[in-house]
């Protein structure tokens, strides 16, 4: 899990900065918080599905999960990333046949084989126990590449983010009068 801090004493300015009360100091940090989240999953799901090579954000989108939290009067979001291994189907590329098995963008999966189960696509697909059947689709790995790219290229500026973001909300609720009733 990562976490990132805040500092308090930035918030401070900022809010002494617009003259801004206590009230629309929470809501312009949980409307940070959320806005900060949706750019880190805009973010991500951009970035992996160009850095991973894969067809769609599709796949992405569902593995990427946002949990807001509010404990102690405090506000929180967890963000959670799947990174399971990925079907060969989601990936740009033409798999090839190779002596003992497939090779897809130079990594070989022994014993896959090139199958139309039930009248489906043709894909890449492997024995799952020692029968013929079942077969399932083959996989790829993407833990790695998927954590290497989160921490060096979405969470670097995470701060910054956050910070540029609880400035044009407090902006908005102080100057604008957004949220006043």
């Amino acid at each position: 899990m990562l976490n990132f801090d805040i500092d308090a004493a930035e918030l401070e300015r900022l809010a002494t900065q617009f003259d801004s009360s206590a009230r629309e100091i929470d809501q312009a940090y949980g409307g940070a918080l959320r806005r900060t989240a949706g750019n880190v999953r805009r973010l991500s799901s951009t970035g992996l599905q160009s850095e991973l090579g894969l067809r769609n954000a599709t796949a992405l989108r569902r593995r990427i999960k946002e949990f807001r939290m509010r404990k102690g009067g405090g506000q929180s979001i967890h963000m959670w990333f799947g990174a399971n291994d990925l079907p060969i189907s989601a990936f740009k590329g033409r798999p090839r046949a190779v002596p003992g098995g497939i090779e897809f963008n130079g990594t070989t999966v022994l014993g896959a084989f090139f199958a139309k189960p039930g009248g489906k696509k043709r894909g890449v697909y492997v024995r799952k126990g020692p029968g013929r059947y079942p077969i399932v689709e083959a996989m790829m790995p993407v833990a790695d590449r998927m954590m290497i790219y989160l921490e060096d290229e979405v969470f670097v500026d995470i701060e910054g983010l956050f910070f540029r973001n609880f400035e044009s909300e407090i902006r908005a609720r102080t100057i604008l009068g957004v949220g006043r009733k």
